[in-house]
């Protein structure tokens, strides 16, 4: 540990060594202030952990967005060409599946975030560095 000291009078502000007493040689009053300054150097050790869980990239959401859709443009005509009824009343039909699908999955919402949850988890593609020192 380095260690300085530097001392001077309250009076005329003349240095003076540490060591000095009695009255000041420049004025003659008594009284002296000192500053210590004290410097150390230290190690630190540490270690650094970084989890990096990436969200779906644009890349991943694009490609199952694009295969659902040409899933449903296959499957929607198909159920509709099955039906014994009008046009009109098939897609009467397709649209009431739908708003009772969208009912189901808002009512179960919760179960629905754990699935997706679960999903993600397992496909999500978690990273853990660690860098020791």
């Amino acid at each position: 540990m380095d260690k300085e000291v530097k001392c001077w009078c309250k009076n005329c502000g003349i240095e003076l060594p540490p060591s000095h007493t009695g009255p000041c040689p420049h004025c003659g009053k008594t009284g002296k202030d000192c500053k210590v300054t004290a410097s150390a150097t230290i190690g630190i050790k540490g270690n650094l952990t970084a989890k990096h869980k990436p969200k779906w990239s644009s890349e991943s959401l694009a490609l199952f967005f694009g295969f659902l859709a040409i899933f449903l443009a296959v499957i929607i005509p198909g159920i509709l060409m099955l039906l014994p009824f009008s046009p009109g009343i098939n897609y009467g039909i397709l649209i009431g599946f739908l708003l009772v699908m969208g009912f189901v999955f808002y009512w179960q919402r919760y179960r629905v975030l754990m699935l997706i949850r679960r999903v993600e988890g397992r496909f999500g593609g978690e990273k853990t560095f660690r860098r020791s020192k």
